[in-house]
């Protein structure tokens, strides 16, 4: 097949820092390549090509061209800004899409703003596979409807909502195990919890919860709600419960490697969750709440514990702590080997070429 990826237009692919899809889109170009197909990865400059054709679209690294925040008081001002930004590299990959159209099949989408590619896909007479990222609304769905678009889930919870849309195949995300290595011996003596700074992500009973056992706790993960992190502030002195900010690759692994729990306290109906098959890939058990993908992913009582937030985010941060004092009936190993057996590079990238055989023939 010959098949355009389209990777992202905020961070290059793969990312060098911390950014869940990019390397996802990375992974499929790589791997989709090495199985014969020709690829185009969409992505911004200052991307890797490795065994695909790489079409550049905007500056290098567009989040440092103004889209991670304001830089003077006219974006301040204007709110739509990063909208508009963001707006104008997704019309260069539609550009792009026209001037490449004879050198592709199909489209495989993996960008936020997938609604402004559908009918240019139309026009082109080009089928468009869409990667669900992020969760469905209603708007989207709708449209989804009227273009009978082709979709790809990361998880089965995602399609909940919305049962009756054009659903191709559920591809789980993949994590490098090559990358993140096994640790049967951790060094550490905290626990972790890796993401953005948000109210979705609930770093606040990840807080609590360390609190309450006396254990530190280490957050990594630039800020998303700044109003959010001001109120979490006040708990993080730098010793017991330590912020890091955003981390390069290497120094991510290493947490994940000696840490003795990962904690994602997630609020939202969270779509698949990347950061927990890292952790497992490393040997680190998970306990997460059970909202959105997280049963599909963690293995209650083997590779981590899955928490019931029936009762409320009080009660579900009591149920965590108590979780963590189990850590000891976890064996390390079978974190490592659910993360081998079900999210490897080799059958992430295996599902899509599946889905897009499936759409293709």
């Amino acid at each position: 097949m010959r098949i355009a990826i389209l990777g992202s237009v905020v961070l290059p692919v793969p990312p060098t820092h911390q950014g869940g899809t990019e390397w996802i889109a990375f992974y499929q170009a790589r791997g989709l390549a090495k199985l014969g197909h020709e690829v185009l990865l969409f992505a911004p400059k200052g991307s890797m090509e490795e065994g695909y054709r790489l079409v550049e679209i905007g500056p290098t690294s567009p989040r440092l061209a103004g889209l991670r925040g304001a830089s003077n008081n006219l974006e301040e001002i204007e709110s739509s800004r990063k909208l508009r930004q963001e707006n104008v590299y997704l019309a260069q990959v539609i550009e792009k899409l026209i001037e490449f159209k004879d050198e592709y099949e199909v489209i495989l989408n993996n960008m936020r703003g997938e609604a402004v590619l559908l009918p240019v896909a139309k026009l082109l007479g080009k089928p468009l596979i869409n990667v669900m990222h992020l969760p469905l609304f209603d708007e989207l769905a709708n449209l989804f409807k009227k273009f009978n678009t082709s979709i790809v889930t990361i998880s089965n919870a995602q399609r909940k909502s919305y049962p009756d849309l054009n659903y191709l195949a559920t591809v789980y995300n993949c994590v490098d195990t090559e990358k993140y290595t096994y640790n049967p011996h951790p060094l550490g003596d905290y626990l972790l919890m890796m993401g953005t700074i948000g109210r979705h992500k609930n770093q606040g009973s990840a807080i609590r919860v360390a609190r309450k056992l006396g254990m530190k706790l280490i957050l990594a993960g630039k800020i998303r709600d700044q109003d959010y992190y001001e109120e979490l502030k006040k708990d993080i002195d730098g010793k017991n419960i330590i912020w890091y900010g955003e981390l390069d690759f290497y120094k991510k692994v290493e947490l994940y490697q000696n840490a003795k729990a990962f904690l994602f306290p997630i609020l939202w109906e969270e779509p698949f969750g990347l950061v927990m098959i890292e952790a497992m890939s490393c040997g680190t058990p998970v306990v997460a709440f059970s909202n959105g993908a997280i049963p599909e992913v963690v293995v209650d009582g083997k590779t981590g514990f899955v928490i019931d937030t029936g009762g409320g985010v009080e009660k579900a941060d009591e149920k965590m702590a108590e979780a963590v004092k189990r850590l000891g009936e976890i064996k390390r190993q079978d974190c490592r080997n659910h993360a081998v057996d079900n999210f490897s590079v080799e059958k992430m990238v295996k599902g899509y070429e599946e889905a897009l055989l499936t759409n293709w023939l």
